[in-house]
């Protein structure tokens, strides 16, 4: 990941309010017809824009929000090496060619640089600071404050919105003289639209990049955006005639292979910070409520599903849910985590490693009492876990890759695989599936169980009390154990079969079925492969895996207790 402007470090000098001049209409440029795309600015179009200069060299972007008062990024004055003091310092308004010796522009000196206290690193967030002009600057026609939003101000997401800068146009090539101001119009994206394009593009060094305060914007083709010394400009949406600045630029993948958004710095998310130092900038009360809006259809990412039913959709069809059969047969369930792999148990594939003779149906419905199904593929591959002896040792994983990838829709689609370190609480609900033996009306067809999870210490205990003597089975920490949720519930054996957990809507894959009496019993439970401890594994040969993060880490309901007397 690449910051997208040179950055320096400084000394604060105190802390002073601002002027008590009273703020002058904002967000209200000359009229101009604009086009998308990268393109020049006119004179006047943006007239909130400046660069902020080191040694008289263009370094970020950044915003007037008051006549004494520029809107910036925190990272363009905190890298170490680059000149430390306020006298380095300039910013230049009213300028759209910023090299041009005839261009109307204004320079002023800097007497204030005041970055937020818990900024560290821009991928870290808080990326934003001030900047104290040493004297006011009087508005024109080329010079003018852009309108700040209210902290319950709400832009339409999915909507258009508009970058500037005088950045460079690609990796190590700055923009030729006179180094006219550039635009680009871009959509804007909710931080969780933002991670989920960022999944999948299936760059495990950035995982979750927009964190809590930060937005993201991005061109409808995704192949242009900003680069260095675009840092610090703002975003900006118009709203009934006023432009309001949503965020302020922070940093991308970089610009010379330009495929995620932008992040930016979320400008409602700061709005009592800027108040201390500012009293009297650029705040607007927006003049009409914006609609409700989502931008979620512009990214399909892992382990959605439809809540359907009261169950969160848990007891109906699972779009990632596979039937894997032999010469016609089916064999075992299976999980698309891929658009092109799944993942079963390894003891399905003992025998029968060659691929040939494999089917894969993908896209479960239910038709009346019957199971049909929308896809179907060979496979191509197929990979078993090389430490796999039998089910009670372990290590029962494979993975299968499909002869061509699935296109990813509402009734086919991968679910989230969890990483190494997530936690799935003791004695949370969460599904599993199987073929019910005591609802006889529906022999056939597999259907979502409620299962609750039990930790490994207390699973083990379990099947070391009713295990024969000789014959006891230990439940490692590399397995996961499962009730259903009602004692009376009974499933038919199933292998593979996989059982998944919801978090906040989305689901992940918590296990794979491997022993147990179908999906458990009191007596016997379910045992499943813990996915989390195969991270490394699965990562090693399948790198389109969809992966996500856990949001927060759960305290655990139940304790995983080593004593079973009382069961």
């Amino acid at each position: 990941m690449l910051a997208l402007g040179c950055v320096a470090s400084y000394t604060n000098k105190g802390l002073h309010q601002g002027s008590s001049a009273p703020a002058p209409t904002c967000g209200n440029p000359r009229p101009i017809t604009r086009m998308a795309g990268g393109l020049n600015a006119q004179r006047g179009e943006w007239p909130w824009q400046v660069s902020l200069q080191y040694k008289d060299l263009h370094v970020c972007g950044g915003s007037v929000i008051h006549n004494r008062w520029i809107l910036t990024a925190a990272h363009c004055f905190l890298e170490v090496g680059v000149g430390h003091h306020t006298s380095n310092w300039k910013v230049v308004l009213g300028q759209v060619k910023l090299t041009d010796k005839k261009a109307v522009g204004v320079k002023q000196d800097v007497d204030q640089i005041i970055t937020h206290p818990d900024y560290t690193n821009f991928d870290k967030g808080y990326d934003i600071a001030l900047v104290r002009l040493a004297k006011p600057v009087k508005y024109t026609r080329d010079i003018s404050p852009i309108c700040l939003p209210n902290a319950n101000h709400r832009f339409a997401f999915g909507t258009q919105c508009w970058l500037s800068g005088w950045g460079d146009i690609g990796m190590n090539t700055t923009l030729p003289d006179p180094m006219p101001l550039q635009e680009v119009n871009v959509d804007m994206l909710t931080a969780d639209t933002c991670n989920c394009i960022y999944a999948n593009l299936r760059d495990r060094k950035i995982v979750n990049p927009a964190l809590p305060g930060m937005i993201c914007a991005m061109t409808p083709d995704r192949k242009r955006g900003p680069c260095k010394g675009d840092s610090g400009g703002p975003l900006v949406c118009l709203e009934h005639g006023r432009w309001f600045q949503a965020g302020l630029m922070s940093f991308s993948l970089g610009c010379g292979s330009f495929y995620g958004p932008i992040i930016l710095t979320e400008v409602t998310a700061y709005v009592d910070w800027i108040q201390q130092y500012i009293k009297e900038a650029t705040f607007t009360n927006q003049s009409e409520p914006v609609p409700t809006t989502t931008d979620k259809y512009m990214c399909r990412g892992c382990g959605g599903l439809k809540p359907d039913r009261p169950g969160m959709g848990g007891e109906g069809s699972w779009p990632w849910y596979v039937s894997l059969r032999h010469e016609g047969k089916h064999v075992c369930g299976g999980t698309l985590v891929a658009e092109d792999w799944i993942v079963t148990a390894a003891q399905c594939f003992i025998g029968r490693e060659e691929h040939k003779g494999w089917e894969v149906l993908l896209g479960e419905r239910q038709e009346g009492t019957k199971q049909k199904w929308q896809e179907k593929r060979t496979l191509r591959k197929i990979v078993v876990h090389a430490a796999y002896v039998n089910m009670t040792e372990g290590n029962d994983i494979a993975m299968a890759m499909l002869s061509r990838p699935v296109v990813l829709d509402n009734n086919i689609s991968a679910i989230c695989t969890p990483y190494s370190n997530h936690q799935f609480p003791y004695g949370s609900t969460c599904w599993t599936r199987g073929r019910r033996t005591d609802r006889p009306q529906r022999p056939n067809s597999t259907e979502g169980v409620e299962a609750k999870i039990l930790g490994p210490r207390k699973c083990n205990c379990i099947y070391q009390k009713n295990s024969n003597p000789g014959s006891e089975i230990t439940i490692t920490p590399e397995m996961v154990c499962a009730n259903p949720q009602k004692s009376t519930m009974r499933c038919e054996e199933g292998i593979g079969e996989p059982l998944v957990c919801n978090e906040k809507g989305k689901w992940f894959l918590a296990g794979i079925s491997s022993f147990g009496r179908g999906c458990g019993t009191v007596v016997h439970p379910g045992v499943y492969t813990a996915v989390a401890s195969y991270q490394e594994w699965i990562m090693g040969f399948a790198w389109s895996v969809f992966y996500e993060v856990q949001e927060l880490y759960p305290a655990s309901v139940v304790k995983d207790e080593d004593t079973c007397l009382n069961d």
